[in-house]
């Protein structure tokens, strides 16, 4: 008995849906991966904005203590070169101990480190914010660079000291719980050479003048995270 030959039109139904059947999988298959691409993003973001609170948190802490150490160290300079500083060894000693006292900005940066070493910066979607995040990562670096500049300039100082201050009174300043004590025996520097103390107040005043610098990069950078986390609320409607 002779076989029945199938029409052409079969075949290609078949085909077709295999075809189908193939192309659905591939669909579902992408959009399980969208969703979780989506998830993940989502969960960056909600990191990212932790993060930037708290650098925001910090900044406030960090921008008040630079202004105010900026003025004790105007203060500090000017009684160095005063005419009657043997006056005011309480005050002078007090303030130069303030000259190791810091309170930096720790960088919340868990999130962008984890974004950039995994590849992910792809997973958000909004360019814009990868893009004004980047920027918020680079003046974080001018600021460390600047401290770094500061940390310098404290070092400058630390030589100095030995030249002006009586190693004794000033450690007295720092008590065994590391808290500042301001001297009541009015201690006197150990040197009354103008040109040493002038120096030394030259330091001082480089020091106040990039506390100030710093406070000012610190406020324009606050700025800088307090407007991406307006930009990732907008885009995103995270809430």
């Amino acid at each position: 008995m002779k076989k029945k030959k199938t029409p052409w039109w079969g075949n290609f139904k078949d085909f077709f849906l295999l075809f189908l059947a193939v192309f659905c999988g591939f669909l579902a298959d992408n959009y399980r991966e969208s969703l979780s691409n989506k998830t993940i993003e989502k969960e960056f973001l909600l990191s990212l904005v932790e993060d930037l609170k708290s650098d925001t948190a910090n900044l406030n802490n960090y921008i008040t203590f630079k202004k105010m150490k900026g003025h004790l160290m105007d203060s500090l300079a000017i009684m160095l070169v005063d005419k009657d500083h043997h006056l005011l060894g309480n005050q002078i000693y007090y303030l130069a101990r303030q000259v190791f006292n810091e309170s930096p900005f720790v960088y919340s940066d868990g999130t962008i480190q984890q974004l950039k070493n995994a590849g992910s910066l792809r997973l958000i979607k909004k360019r814009v914010i990868v893009e004004e995040l980047l920027k918020y990562e680079k003046k974080v670096k001018v600021l460390t660079d600047w401290e770094e500049n500061e940390s310098l300039t404290k070092s400058t100082f630390r030589v100095m000291g030995g030249r002006v201050f009586n190693s004794q009174a000033l450690n007295a300043t720092m008590n065994e719980e590391m808290n500042f004590v301001i001297p009541t025996d009015n201690p006197q520097l150990i040197t009354d050479d103008f040109q040493t103390l002038n120096e030394m107040a030259f330091q001082v005043h480089y020091l106040s003048k990039m506390c100030f610098g710093n406070s000012m990069r610190a406020t324009s950078l606050r700025a800088n995270a307090i407007n991406l986390l307006e930009l990732i609320q907008s885009e995103y409607q995270l809430d």
